[in-house]
């Protein structure tokens, strides 16, 4: 009798587990592809895997912005993934591996101790990993015969980057950088620095005041390419003209005042007209193979059953 209703009671716990994870799992699913799922887990890994990587806060503005975009990759990753499966294509693993270090910055082990730091699924983002890469590996297959560039075109493009790019701007800079401990202090300093430059000039207050390197040589930075800018030095000195000092430039610990003391450009040598062509070349593939890339990957999801629970 004993045995008998122990094997009841056994039959009745296995019984109920079984019905409890198919909720469960039932519960858990968003969307069915086909015969793939997308599950509030994986959605709520990606959402922060993507928000982290992306250097963006984990709050719940970000997450409300940006689920509908991470739940749509999801749905597309699913889709590739069905398409790998049916051209039984075997993704390279070298192709893998240089793109984890490449997103990693050849740390791969930092890499995955942030994962575990914020407690997200570093194995669920190599499979997507695994997927975005089988995917242009299989586009190039599948297209790379029908990808063919006009000369014509990049002739024209090669043309007008020379156009564009022929002239080699640079400006002749000087500076006072004054470093402050104190945030309350910013305004005080600013003028009183404002009203030196006014009674002394430039250089004797550089000379005097400026905690730079370049103090010793009167603030003098010398020419410096507009490429080597930073966007908030170059959009500073984009409205100057010679010999004007710039507003102060405030930043989190000190402030830079700036003086444009002289501008040239000058065309540009040695410039590698095979090279260029090469790369004009390759971007022009690249944006063609996006293109069925894109498209193949449309045709597919417009005959896949899509159902949202």
């Amino acid at each position: 009798m004993k045995q008998f209703l122990l094997k009841r009671v056994c039959v009745f716990f296995i019984f109920f587990l079984n019905t409890f994870s198919a909720n469960a799992m039932k519960s858990d699913i968003i969307v069915k592809i086909n015969n793939n799922i997308v599950t509030t887990f994986e959605l709520k890994n990606k959402l922060k895997t993507s928000l982290i990587l992306s250097g963006q806060e984990i709050n719940k503005e970000n997450i409300d912005k940006n689920k509908k975009q991470a739940l749509n990759y999801l749905i597309n990753l699913k889709i590739k993934k069905n398409e790998l499966d049916k051209y039984k294509y075997k993704i390279d693993e070298i192709d893998v591996n240089q793109q984890l270090l490449l997103l990693s910055s050849n740390n791969i082990n930092d890499f995955k101790t942030k994962f575990k730091r914020f407690n997200l699924s570093y194995d669920l983002f190599l499979n997507e990993l695994k997927i975005e890469t089988g995917w242009k590996q299989l586009m190039f297959q599948i297209y790379n015969k029908k990808v063919k560039i006009n000369q014509a075109d990049i002739n024209k493009e090669v043309a007008n980057y020379l156009n564009k790019n022929s002239k080699l701007i640079e400006y002749k800079i000087s500076e006072i950088e004054i470093i402050i401990d104190n945030n309350s202090e910013i305004e005080k300093e600013t003028n009183f620095i404002i009203n030196q430059i006014k009674e002394f000039g430039f250089m004797n207050t550089a000379i005097k005041y400026s905690n730079s390197l370049t103090a010793s040589n009167k603030g003098d930075m010398g020419w410096i390419n507009k490429d080597s800018l930073n966007t908030q030095i170059y959009n500073a000195l984009m409205g100057m003209k010679i010999g004007e000092i710039s507003k102060p430039i405030i930043n989190l610990n000190s402030i830079l005042i700036l003086k444009l003391d002289d501008k040239r450009s000058s065309e540009v040598k040695d410039l590698n007209l095979e090279e260029l062509t090469k790369q004009i070349n390759k971007q022009k593939e690249n944006e063609l193979f996006v293109l069925y890339s894109n498209s193949h990957l449309s045709k597919v999801k417009n005959n896949a059953l899509i159902e949202y629970k």
